[in-house]
């Protein structure tokens, strides 16, 4: 079994302990979330005021995939956890998006959101009018 297919299933069980805890259901974003993490849906598609932001598997340079293989396990950088996953497009909604400062790169725009202690980015590619692509991190 390869690295990415062990994490999507750690997080896959580890989503299940959550929806058992919790009392009330997951906000539409999350369900989306959750639905795509879960193979119910090919992607997963938000709808952040006129912008549609898509995230797809991808590979281990963008997108899904990426986010697995590279920031979620214990002490890798960037480390996400399964609630930082389950709300990524929180940090479009509530963050601060970056003009410069922290952009490595013109063409992808970036957004920051700080929570107590830790700081996510999501980084989003332009793919069309108002269309984007995701990847996410922890700084």
């Amino acid at each position: 079994m390869s690295t990415y297919w062990k994490r999507l299933t750690r997080l896959r069980s580890e989503i299940a302990l959550i929806k058992q805890k919790r009392k009330k259901k997951f906000k539409k974003d999350q369900q989306i979330m959750i639905d795509f993490i879960n193979g119910v849906t090919e992607y997963a598609l938000f709808e952040v005021g006129t912008q549609k932001i898509y995230l797809r598997r991808g590979d281990e340079k963008k997108g899904f995939e990426h986010i697995l293989l590279r920031h979620y396990c214990a002490g890798c950088p960037g480390e996400l956890s399964t609630m930082d996953i389950v709300n990524m497009i929180d940090v479009v909604k509530r963050g601060i998006k970056l003009a410069n400062v922290g952009v490595n790169n013109d063409h992808l725009i970036v957004y920051q959101q700080i929570k107590g202690l830790n700081q996510l980015k999501i980084v989003l590619k332009p793919i069309g009018n108002d269309e984007l692509v995701v990847t996410l991190y922890r700084l």
